[in-house]
């Protein structure tokens, strides 16, 4: 089930497209996002997190399955949480899992943003998800995303954005127009990508990010599956 959704999840992202002559593309030059796409964007992010919660059930039966009818939800810390904020996380989202695996309660905690900087996807995701609404996405443009580029001594291009703007991180996949006039050593650009809005993140850099962690993560537990002892697999055995 959760690689079904994930996969879902993946076709919706190439109908997005992020190259020439797609739907990203279109959304870019015209300045508006349709309904469709934002429709689109959503499913996305709540089929990632459904496999999420998909996985966290399986492995909560096999090392727990108490107490019975308990809502399972995959343990997501904030971002900027620590460590020693887990334990009480697991034993709300997965209960009896901390007290039958600390082990899988370690592998379950190294998949989140306060082990690795590069897992900051899962609670940008939880945030996105927890918004009740569809309408995720705008598309940026002057006069807050302003990209200057320079010629160095030895005249390689930097890249960078005006003083007082930056996504959360990195360089997304965008369209640039001039602004204003250039110099002999500098040129200022309109920039044109699409931002998820409550994480200010760009698009398709995230989606790519989120589809790849999320398969990570159901490889992952499989193996937490797959090495438990079967006396304990399921309570009542």
């Amino acid at each position: 089930m959760a690689q079904s959704l994930v996969r879902r999840a993946r076709a919706h992202a190439e109908w997005i497209g992020d190259d020439h002559g797609d739907r990203y593309e279109t959304a870019m030059m015209a300045g508006v996002i349709g309904e469709e796409m934002q429709i689109v964007t959503k499913e996305i992010l709540d089929h990632l997190r459904a496999a999420l919660d998909y996985c966290a059930r399986q492995v909560w039966q096999e090392l727990s399955g108490q107490p019975l009818g308990a809502a399972i939800y995959f343990p997501i810390a904030r971002e900027g949480a620590k460590f020693s904020d887990f334990p009480a996380l697991m034993n709300a989202r997965m209960p009896g899992v901390l007290a039958a695996s600390p082990e899988a309660v370690q592998e379950l905690a190294s998949m989140q943003e306060f082990s690795y900087q590069s897992n900051v996807w899962l609670p940008e995701l939880a945030t996105l998800v927890n918004q009740a609404k569809h309408e995720h996405l705008r598309v940026a443009t002057i006069p807050s995303a302003l990209i200057k580029m320079k010629k160095d001594s030895e005249g390689r291009s930097l890249l960078s954005f005006q003083d007082g703007y930056h996504l959360k991180r990195g360089f997304p996949w965008m369209m640039l127009h001039p602004h204003g006039r250039p110099s002999e050593t500098e040129t200022t650009y309109e920039a044109r990508f699409l931002v998820l809005t409550e994480i200010d993140v760009e698009l398709a850099s995230f989606l790519k990010a989120a589809l790849a962690g999320v398969e990570n993560i159901i490889s992952r537990c499989r193996l937490l599956v797959a090495a438990t002892p079967p006396p304990e697999r399921k309570s009542g055995e």
